[in-house]
């Protein structure tokens, strides 16, 4: 995928190879293909904000916290009845 080198600044077009291109218009149903595109990228930094979070707190949840969160478990009393 590239950028057209006649498109102005304030509104660039992509070109797309042939196979991009079919992938997209059968994705998109009845959509116009900027709404498409623009739904699709949105959803995609959804989704990447959220990989990254949960990569974060994965991190964060060292053998450390692991064992003193198993303490507070076993230190917890929960009712059996």
């Amino acid at each position: 995928m590239k950028i057209a080198k006649k498109s102005s600044q304030s509104r660039q077009t992509l070109t797309l190879s042939r196979s991009a291109f079919d992938i997209l218009d059968v994705l998109r149903g009845e959509l116009p293909k900027s709404v498409f595109v623009q739904e699709l990228l949105v959803r995609e930094k959804l989704l990447r904000e959220r990989e990254i979070f949960y990569r974060d707190a994965v991190a964060a949840y060292t053998p450390k916290v692991c064992s003193e969160t198993l303490e507070l478990n076993e230190a917890t009393p929960y009712v059996t009845e």
